[in-house]
């Protein structure tokens, strides 16, 4: 144990304080012993206080219960588990163009109107209070479908779907949470 000590103490390679025999000895060493260099103050410092944030981020999302710092945000959606005979709601977003009967279904993703579901999700009563939140929304459309005709209407919708045993049954129900008419 004294042995261990000492060559944790001395930085000492471990093959070097070997002594089963001769021949095996410091003198018989093929190469010098290295020395380990000690962590600067900067890399000790960096390896504390990068922790440190990550966990007053992660600390904060789960006070304010909000996902905006993700992947250190909220971690709810991982702590109860789902009724096998309850409801799933489903946030989406449909447009109603010129000279079309029906509201189409639009893709709530960056691609389609520039923000993702979950970012919507996380401030839906917002949204909802300020419909004309959606305007950014059609903007988006706009500009990254240039060739697709402007929406007149936008409507953030709910879409329910009733569980049995885990399993959707029957057709979801749809529910209007806000509409903005586009200028």
């Amino acid at each position: 144990m004294e042995e261990k000590k000492r060559r944790l103490l001395t930085s000492q390679d471990p093959a070097a304080g070997a002594s089963d025999g001769p021949g095996t000895g410091p003198s018989a060493r093929s190469k010098p012993a290295t020395r380990v260099k000690p962590l600067s103050k900067v890399s000790i410092g960096w390896r504390i206080v990068v922790p440190a944030i990550a966990f007053v981020i992660l600390t904060c999302g789960q006070f304010l219960n909000t996902n905006d710092f993700f992947p250190l945000g909220s971690l709810t959606q991982y702590a109860t588990a789902k009724d096998l005979n309850g409801t799933v709601n489903s946030t989406c977003l449909e447009a109603q163009f010129p000279g079309e009967d029906e509201p189409r279904r639009l893709g709530f993703n960056t691609a389609t109107v520039g923000i993702e579901r979950g970012d919507v999700e996380s401030q839906l009563d917002r949204v909802i209070a300020h419909p004309e939140l959606l305007q950014s929304m059609a903007d988006s459309y706009i500009r990254l479908h240039p060739d697709e005709p402007k929406p007149e209407t936008m409507i953030l919708c709910r879409a329910t779907t009733q569980l049995k045993n885990g399993l959707a049954v029957g057709e979801p129900e749809q529910t209007t949470l806000a509409t903005w008419e586009v200028r």
